[in-house]
C-alpha cells in the first residue's frame, strides 16, 4: 500500500476540503491555498500574502524555529460570519526549503448533522455551502502542488483519512494513525473498517449513511477511541462522490480544543424523534 494516497486523491482533498489549508514559506507568506482558505481568509490566503500577522499569530518565526507542531491555536479569520477559530500548524521541508502547513477551522454556532429541529440555520452548513459554491477566483491546485500536498499530509498536526465505499480506511496520514493509538502498528487500523475507531456506534452507523449520500460533517464532536480509552475531536469530513457512487471520503479530524465540552449528537441518538 503506498504511503500516499494518489496524486489524484492528494489533488481532490486538498482543493476541496472542508477546512482551509495552506502552505507557507519561511516568512510565512502564502505558497498555496486551497477553496476553503479563499471563503474564509479572503485576500489573505492570495500567493504571497501574510498568513501568520493575518491569522493574529505573532511567534511564527518561534514556531517555525520550534519545528514543531502546533495545535489549536487561537486564530481570527477575514470572513464576517467566521470571524474566530483554531489553527494548526505543523513544519517541513519540499525540494530543501522549509515550509509551513497550516490547517485552519472556523468555530460555528453548531454543528451539521444536528438532531435539534429548534436550532435554526446551523452555520456549519452555511460554510461548508461556501465552500462548495462555484468560484472563478479560485483556481484548484495542479500537478505541480502535489509534492506540497503530499508534505502536508506528512507534516500538518491534523489528522486526515479517506474511507472507501465499504466503510473501510484506504489511507490515513501519521496523525490519524496516532490518534487511534496505532502508530506502531498501522495495518491494525488501515485496511480495516472504520467503525472500529469511534467510541459510539450510532454515531458512525449514521455518519456511514450520510457519506454515501454526500452530506457533510462539520465540526461536529465526538469520541475516538484510542487503546479503550476515549479521545475528544472535532469532525470535518466531506464525500468524494462520482456518478452517485462514493469514491472516498475526506476526512479531517482535529484533537477538541475544548475536551471537556458536550458530545454532539445525531438524529439516531435523539430520543425525541
Amino acid at each position: 500500500m503506498s504511503k500516499h494516497p494518489s496524486a489524484e486523491q492528494l489533488l481532490d482533498l486538498f482543493n476541496w476540503a472542508s477546512p482551509a489549508m495552506l502552505v507557507t514559506d519561511t516568512e510565512g507568506a502564502v505558497v498555496l491555498a486551497n477553496k476553503a482558505a479563499t471563503e474564509l481568509l479572503k485576500d489573505n490566503a492570495a500567493a504571497g500574502a501574510g498568513l501568520p500577522g493575518a491569522l493574529g499569530i505573532d511567534d511564527y518565526a518561534a514556531l517555525l524555529a520550534a519545528g514543531a507542531p502546533v495545535e489549536n491555536l487561537a486564530a481570527s479569520f477575514a470572513h464576517p460570519d467566521f470571524p474566530s477559530g483554531y489553527a494548526n500548524v505543523g513544519f517541513g521541508d519540499v525540494d530543501g526549503a522549509t515550509y509551513g502547513f497550516w490547517a485552519l477551522r472556523p468555530v460555528t454556532t453548531h454543528p451539521t448533522p444536528s438532531p435539534a429541529p429548534g436550532e435554526g440555520s446551523s452555520t456549519a452548513q452555511a460554510w461548508i455551502s461556501q465552500v462548495d459554491r462555484a468560484s472563478t477566483a479560485y483556481t484548484p491546485a495542479g500537478a505541480d502542488a502535489v509534492p506540497f500536498i503530499q508534505a502536508y499530509y506528512d507534516r500538518c498536526p491534523v489528522a486526515i483519512h479517506l474511507i472507501e465505499e465499504d466503510g473501510t480506511v484506504a489511507h490515513a496520514n501519521w496523525k490519524d494513525i496516532a490518534i487511534v493509538g496505532a502508530s506502531e502498528q498501522p495495518d491494525t487500523y488501515v485496511g480495516h473498517h472504520i467503525r472500529r475507531i469511534y467510541a459510539d456506534q450510532d454515531v458512525v452507523e449514521d455518519f456511514l449513511g450520510r457519506w454515501g449520500e454526500d452530506a457533510p460533517i462539520i465540526d461536529f464532536r465526538a469520541d475516538f477511541l484510542n487503546q479503550g480509552e476515549r479521545v475528544p475531536v472535532v469532525i470535518f469530513s466531506t464525500a468524494n462522490v462520482e456518478g452517485d457512487k462514493l469514491k472516498n471520503t475526506r476526512c479531517f479530524v482535529f484533537p477538541d480544543s475544548h475536551p471537556d465540552r458536550e458530545r454532539d449528537r445525531v438524529k439516531a441518538l435523539d430520543l425525541s424523534f
